[in-house]
């Protein structure tokens, strides 16, 4: 008996180890996961802003600046901006990352020196209206502004993310840490680099928020929730040819995320990151009309702002809409009913030696 309860301890005590080595371990770095962000449109919130002043083509659920093929774009959304991650296998090194942009109701611009003609990205059948304006800037007198409104515009790349730093990668160059996920082994501090490419960037403060939810319609994320802010930096975006048109200039920028902080999946964000960069979305800025509204007009700051987690899944079967509540408790009955166990035989072994 003095032989075989010892074996019980060890064995326990692996079973622990194990379960404990599955519950820290990122369960969401692996093929088939699949992520949905949407920034919605809400007609109310649209209502409210027009009564305030603003114009209805001020109010966009996202404004974007697209590299395509070497030509800046600015793209501005109306209707929803849906932002899909489909997560899939290339070695034990690095997960490929799959992104699907999708608009609907979308302004594109672009200013072009005389005799280049911009890439089209979108389908002839989406477009509703081209038009040109000659520059009123005097010193881009021979350039061009070419509109077009389309009924909806798809933006798809890929990527890689380097699973022992996180860092998204793309032909050669590391681009900085992924926005989508905040990695519980290893997790963003305060003075941790951020992102590298195209804009340099360091973790300035971190938050965590243990007591109160967010909420997105029908969806709840609960506490603890994480929130990182970089330090400012800036940036300016001008269109590469001849003298540089300047699309747009920022002075002072953070970058802004909302983790789950207890599995660092991206709850919600204002902004893009390294995950856009790499496929060519180089400035971004998101608006969920419904939640803007809830804060405005409602005066309730408990909702989701911004880029907001819609859908995450690990299934082939897509859902709809998903309740981010916290991890099965299964996996820590069976933890904390091991440890009992291993208690109890603590308990009979010391037991059985003072009745020897």
């Amino acid at each position: 008996m003095r032989n075989v309860i010892p074996s019980m301890l060890v064995a326990i005590f692996i079973l622990i180890g194990g379960l404990h080595s599955a519950l820290a371990a990122p369960y969401w770095i692996k093929p088939g996961v699949y992520i949905e962000y949407i920034a919605q449109r809400y007609d109310p919130y649209i209502q409210y802003r027009v009564s305030h002043g603003d114009k209805p083509d001020w109010v966009t659920t996202s404004l974007m600046i697209y590299n395509y093929s070497g030509v800046l774009y600015v793209i501005k959304t109306y209707n929803d901006t849906v932002i899909r991650f489909n997560l899939s296998d290339e070695n034990n090194e690095y997960i490929i990352s799959h992104v699907q942009i999708e608009l609907t109701n979308v302004t594109v611009m672009t200013v072009l020196p005389k005799g280049v003609h911009p890439p089209a990205f979108w389908k002839d059948v989406d477009v509703l209206s081209a038009k040109t304006e000659k520059s009123h800037d005097p010193d881009f007198k021979d350039w061009t502004w070419y509109i077009f409104k389309l009924r909806e515009v798809t933006i798809t790349g890929s990527h890689l993310i380097r699973e022992a730093d996180m860092q998204v990668v793309k032909d050669g160059k590391a681009y900085g840490h992924t926005m989508l996920f905040d990695s519980p082994l290893h997790p963003l501090e305060k003075g941790s680099a951020f992102s590298k490419y195209p804009f340099s960037t360091v973790i300035g403060r971190v938050t965590v928020d243990n007591k109160n939810s967010k909420k997105w319609k029908n969806i709840t994320y609960y506490p603890p929730l994480k929130t990182v802010v970089t330090e400012g930096y800036s940036f300016n975006l001008t269109q590469p040819f001849g003298k540089g048109y300047p699309i747009e200039i920022v002075q002072m920028a953070t970058l802004i995320y909302t983790f789950d902080a207890s599995d660092g999946n991206l709850v919600f964000t204002p902004n893009g990151g390294p995950d856009l960069w790499a496929v060519g979305i180089l400035s971004a800025s998101f608006s969920d009309e419904y939640a803007l509204y809830q804060a405005e007009v409602r005066h309730d700051d408990s909702y989701a702002t911004g880029l907001v987690l819609k859908l995450f899944k690990t299934s082939a079967k897509r859902l709809n809409t998903i309740s981010f509540r916290k991890p099965d408790v299964k996996t820590a009955y069976v933890f904390h009913g091991s440890l009992a166990i291993l208690l109890i035989i603590v308990g009979l072994t010391k037991i059985k030696k003072r009745r020897e």
